[in-house]
């Protein structure tokens, strides 16, 4: 097995599924695979480094050689149902990276109150919950693919929604030694899109409770930053709450903050952005839903109570208090990120996912 063919929807980075796309092609390719790309639309910043991270990237074609040659293909976003006709069932699998395969809504959370849904697909009360937002998702066309995904989690909701086979592909990442010092102020840093699933509205409510010294990046942009602009300025947060905008080198960031919050609405598949926290012996501060607890559990953070934002602000505090607490939560995260989550695991996986097709 050596060409790998990927296929998405835009061909530049609109968020974490592309920017998972983009470190997998190059990790693959510094180990003798040829990853090649086809997107179905178009759309995405940093458009030519995430081409770079390819051996060729083009426009779907039906008739594109790439297909045929291709010994496994990979499609990481759902495509068009009559573009499926021309993948081959042997060597081709879905990987899940999000709820849209089995939430109408693609938020996996309801439309009033945005409580958090545990429901297999339903045709009649998914099509009532979208509210004709959305079509069906085309579950009966993606299950006849092995699906991939990063969490037990994602691999329940898949079985649950009738697929048969499902194959769990560790996340990676590369550590860097940690060499910030605590110095009174406590630096937070939130990463992602500014939207409401991602709950940065739940972080500022947190911190308008905070009474100590700290400072907060919000590194991320999106259709909720007006709002968000609004609700620093109603809680009197200008002076310690910093916009950042979109950042094409997050890395920079990790340095210059003590902890991380993770402050997700949604059922986080598997919050690939944590563990970057992780690798960069930043501890993290995380609602408890979905994935996150899957590797959170293990000492490097704190899972929260959904939306609560009292128990967010206390914990906060007491790792203000506490500094030497921030430490070892940060040296373990940097352990479990090096140790259960590396380069090799995933490489090791991947080499053994043609069995799965035979």
């Amino acid at each position: 097995m050596k060409n790998i063919l990927y296929i998405g929807k835009y061909n530049g980075i609109i968020g974490g599924i592309e920017r998972y796309m983009q470190k997998s092609a190059e990790l693959l390719r510094r180990n003798a695979f040829a990853v090649h790309y086809l997107y179905t639309g178009n759309g995405g910043k940093e458009q030519e480094n995430f081409a770079n991270a390819f051996d060729s990237i083009a426009e779907f074609s039906q008739e594109n050689n790439l297909i045929a040659v291709a010994d496994m293909i990979i499609i990481h976003n759902i495509i068009p149902v009559e573009l499926l006709k021309t993948l081959p069932e042997k060597k081709t699998f879905f990987f899940a990276h999000d709820h849209n395969i089995y939430c109408q809504r693609h938020h996996y959370y309801f439309p009033v109150g945005r409580i958090n849904c545990h429901r297999k697909y339903n045709k009649l009360i998914c099509k009532l919950c979208s509210l004709g937002r959305n079509e069906a998702p085309p579950l009966g066309a993606y299950r006849k693919f092995p699906a991939l995904v990063l969490s037990d989690f994602m691999a329940e909701n898949l079985r649950k929604n009738g697929f048969d086979k499902v194959v769990k592909l560790p996340a990676f990442i590369r550590t860097a030694e940690r060499r910030r010092k605590f110095d009174g102020v406590l630096r937070i840093l939130f990463l992602g899109q500014l939207i409401r699933g991602k709950g940065a509205d739940l972080m500022l409510k947190s911190l308008a409770r905070l009474d100590i010294p700290f400072e907060c990046t919000i590194a991320g942009d999106g259709n909720d930053r007006a709002m968000l602009e609004k609700m620093v300025s109603d809680y009197k947060l200008q002076e310690k709450v910093h916009f950042a905008g979109f950042v094409s080198t997050p890395e920079t960031l990790w340095e210059n903050c003590d902890v991380f919050f993770f402050p997700i609405r949604w059922q986080e598949p598997f919050g690939l952005v944590c563990l970057e926290a992780m690798a960069h012996g930043v501890p993290v501060v995380a609602f408890d839903l979905g994935g996150v607890r899957e590797y959170l559990t293990a000492g490097c953070g704190a899972l929260i109570p959904e939306k609560d934002t009292r128990f967010a602000a206390s914990m906060l505090k007491q790792f203000y208090l506490n500094p030497e607490l921030l430490s070892s939560l940060g040296e373990n995260g940097l352990f479990i990120a090096k140790n259960k989550f590396s380069e090799e695991k995933f490489v090791d996986k991947f080499k053994s996912l043609p069995e799965v097709l035979k």
